[in-house]
């Protein structure tokens, strides 16, 4: 795998996930493929259109930052790819006086994404993730 195909593969998680953390949530979900399925807090969100109507309903004062680290291709074809890597999270709450609270840990998840050629374009077929630390 030459260098330029997995920067591309990496930009999809990494946009993913800046897509949640800037509340760009059509971002976010033009990052799955058509039928792609994100196994999001127990509930399986089929599509661009279920994901954008999850993230829609994120609390508007809570403010999350996804940090991932660890990222490596553990399998690439033409058009398609799993991708593995670790996601710390974090997250704070905007106060009644319109200050965000301090940052919160929320924990390690060990994730891996399974990629597609979708239009000429890598997307999202399958996001999953444990939780790493604390162990389950």
């Amino acid at each position: 795998m030459i260098s330029q195909d997995y920067n591309a593969l990496a930009a999809v998680v990494y946009r993913f996930f800046a897509g949640l953390d800037t509340r760009d949530h059509a971002a976010a979900a033009a990052l799955m493929a058509s039928n792609g399925i994100w196994n999001r807090q127990g509930k399986a969100l089929v599509g661009p259109a279920e994901v954008m109507a999850a993230l829609e309903r994120r609390d508007p004062k809570r403010q999350t930052a996804h940090v991932v680290t660890n990222l490596w291709i553990e399998e690439a074809t033409e058009s398609t790819a799993r991708v593995r890597f670790y996601m710390s999270a974090y997250e704070t709450h905007t106060g009644p006086d319109g200050k965000p609270g301090e940052p919160q840990f929320l924990g390690v998840r060990s994730c891996t994404d399974e990629l597609i050629k979708e239009g000429g374009e890598w997307r999202i077929q399958s996001k999953t993730s444990r939780r790493f630390l604390p162990a389950e």
